[in-house]
């Protein structure tokens, strides 16, 4: 069976959105999400977070000045993509599927079956769906990327959890723009 693994970049008080106002990436950080998406069989995408998301990839395959982000763009572009949203949307980025999401019971129903098919999965964005997977218990592990920044506002990760859970840390590691990387697992 397959493991849901929700990761993303975290400012240190929790802020997972509008990333790009205070996220500060570094080779040595690709180096780690090529090795990562190297492990993968399918990542999940939220419907809010697909077109940018495909619209950059695509492009970054080609367009970056980064060896490791074009690997990493090449890497990102095979994989089979999941999305899941509320309406139907118009499937731009090669191997994607949709999950529609009708109400929280096809959702798990849906993941499951993903797991049951594909090895590691990769939740990619955005806030809602790791609120939603983090709410139902639908994930395995979390890889969390904390920035050395207060973003002070922004959407919080664990804002929607409704009920207490603990986690057993798998790994860490620090890298030398002082972005900590935390690996949990359940």
């Amino acid at each position: 069976m397959g493991k849901i693994v929700l990761t993303m970049q975290m400012s240190i008080d929790g802020v997972v959105s509008n990333e790009d106002r205070w996220m500060t990436l570094s080779e040595e950080i690709f180096e780690d999400y090529l090795e990562y998406y190297q492990s993968l069989e399918a990542i999940i995408i939220g419907g809010h977070s697909y077109s940018s998301m495909a619209h950059y990839w695509q492009n970054a395959e080609q367009s970056s000045h980064s060896p490791l982000e074009r690997a990493i763009a090449e890497r990102m572009n095979a994989l089979p993509k999941v999305v899941i949203s509320r309406s139907q949307l118009d499937l731009v980025w090669r191997n994607s599927e949709q999950i529609l999401a009708i109400d929280d019971e096809s959702v798990a129903r849906e993941i499951g079956k993903l797991k049951q098919r594909a090895g590691k999965i990769s939740v990619e964005s955005g806030v809602g769906t790791w609120q939603r997977l983090i709410r139902q218990d639908l994930f395995d592990e979390l890889w969390l990327l904390v920035h050395p920044v207060v973003a002070s506002d922004g959407e919080k990760l664990f804002a929607l959890a409704d009920k207490p859970f603990s986690m057993n840390l798998s790994g860490s590691k620090i890298y030398k723009n002082g972005v900590v990387g935390l690996h949990y697992q359940k």
